[in-house]
């Protein structure tokens, strides 16, 4: 697989190289890094160099200062992928960091791009970056953000609903691979309507609850059957599966499960059963993005 990993010196690029080695990737992987020198533009729109005036010598040093210490980032993260046997190639761009980062995949398709949950410029009680924001939105491939340091994944949660997206994460999964080692957790979320239009629209009590409890029976084999080929996919793999059924809001349960069970990854598609064609980023993806603590990876379908 073909992976871009952008960082910036911030904490949170340590936890994206961190996750490649927590993710055992192999000599099978290439990995381009990529950092980006951010333009800055101050108040009433005037960049560094529009600051610098006319001084072509002081332009010249404060870029050459600021490519060294972008090169010596690159060397540093090179040598410890390249040890893993990893094809390492390194790039300096500049410019706006996310845009930068979205156009490299669209000039070098990776499968899957790597960014940290917040950059050297973000403000620290912003939940999710500006940048990583931006890139799991409009990146054309699958995105892996990195919340934190992690020396293994041992337990990956996989949202099931029964779309395409949630079938593209499990082939994704296979296809990465994950470690032999990783356990991984099925959950299926079962919504709460059919309970609900049964209660409003019954005045029989008893009636009520025989057909809410025949119903809650039968949603919940279907979401059973729904995880049936992906836990057989699984285990076909050599992976330790558990297939969860949950009953409520799918965020909030695909969040307390992942903060019950201790996992060090969620992986989900960009949209579920429910996801507006026109949107880009579905709003459980979004969600869970923004609020989950271990890092998530969000899939997109293959366009190659």
């Amino acid at each position: 697989m073909k992976f871009l990993l952008a960082i910036d010196g911030s904490v949170y690029s340590e936890a994206v190289v961190g996750l490649v080695n927590a993710l055992k990737i192999g000599r099978r992987g290439e990995a381009t890094i990529l950092t980006v020198i951010p333009e800055h533009v101050f108040a009433g729109g005037h960049t560094l160099a529009d600051l610098l005036g006319r001084s072509v010598a002081l332009k010249l040093q404060v870029r050459q200062a600021e490519e060294a210490r972008a090169l010596e980032l690159l060397v540093g993260h090179s040598k410890t992928l390249d040890a893993r046997g990893l094809k390492v190639e390194t790039m300096v761009r500049r410019g706006n960091p996310a845009d930068e980062i979205i156009k490299t995949c669209r000039s070098i398709r990776p499968d899957l791009v790597l960014v940290g949950l917040k950059g050297t410029g973000d403000v620290p009680e912003f939940l999710l970056g500006s940048v990583a924001h931006k890139v799991i939105k409009y990146a054309p491939c699958s995105v892996l953000v990195a919340k934190k340091e992690s020396k293994a994944i041992n337990r990956v949660l996989v949202p099931i609903d029964g779309s395409k997206y949630s079938d593209e994460v499990v082939q994704f999964l296979l296809r990465m691979p994950l470690p032999h080692h990783s356990e991984v957790l099925l959950l299926t979320v079962v919504h709460a309507f059919a309970a609900a239009f049964v209660k409003a629209y019954t005045a029989d009590p008893e009636g009520s609850r025989r057909i809410i409890a025949e119903l809650r029976k039968t949603e919940e084999e279907a979401a059973q059957r729904l995880m049936t080929e992906p836990e057989r996919q699984f285990g076909r793999g050599g992976y330790k599966v558990s297939a969860i059924v949950a009953r409520g809001d799918p965020s909030q349960e695909i969040l307390r499960e992942a903060g019950r069970r201790d996992v060090d990854l969620i992986a989900l598609g960009a949209k579920g059963l429910t996801g507006v064609r026109r949107f880009l980023l579905g709003s459980v993806s979004q969600r869970i993005a923004r609020y989950a603590k271990p890092s998530v990876l969000v899939v997109r379908p293959s366009k190659k």
